[in-house]
């Protein structure tokens, strides 16, 4: 019977800890971001996050640490799923969001082939998305060609 009655009276000094513990931590975030929004990320911010993330992409294929290889391509997946990713100012975008759809597929082969450990899978998919990525830059700076 005591210990039914600790037990009662603990939940609400769990939960009372709980909220406190809450509130800290939204004081906190609220402090260091200085009350203001995370600023987006510049087009070329974005793109050396995609250019750094691949290069940890091709140390994974190397090593074949296939864990690596797959956070990585899961990670270039979501960047191209990003706001920044799209641009406005593409003359023909429909073209553009061909290399888009290619750029996702190939992530999505690299991921299944580092899921499978196969590791000349993996690297044609990484191969695969290279091409794309250098494909999709040439036609951003000459749209004409």
């Amino acid at each position: 019977m005591k210990d039914e009655r600790n037990m009662k009276a603990s939940i609400p000094w769990s939960l009372g800890v709980g909220l406190a513990s809450l509130a800290f931590a939204a004081i906190v975030l609220t402090a260091t971001s200085g009350g203001q929004p995370v600023p987006k990320q510049t087009r070329r911010e974005f793109m050396r996050q995609k250019l750094s993330i691949s290069k940890d992409v091709l140390e994974g294929l190397a090593l074949e640490q296939f864990t690596s290889i797959e956070k990585n391509a899961r990670a270039l997946k979501r960047l191209s799923e990003a706001a920044e990713w799209e641009i406005p100012s593409i003359p023909k975008d429909s073209d553009f969001a061909l290399f888009t759809s290619a750029f996702q597929r190939n992530a999505d082969e690299l991921l299944k082939q580092a899921k499978e450990h196969n590791i000349d899978g993996a690297t044609l998919a990484y191969l695969k998305l290279t091409m794309n990525c250098v494909e999709c830059h040439k036609f951003i700076r000459h749209p004409g060609k």
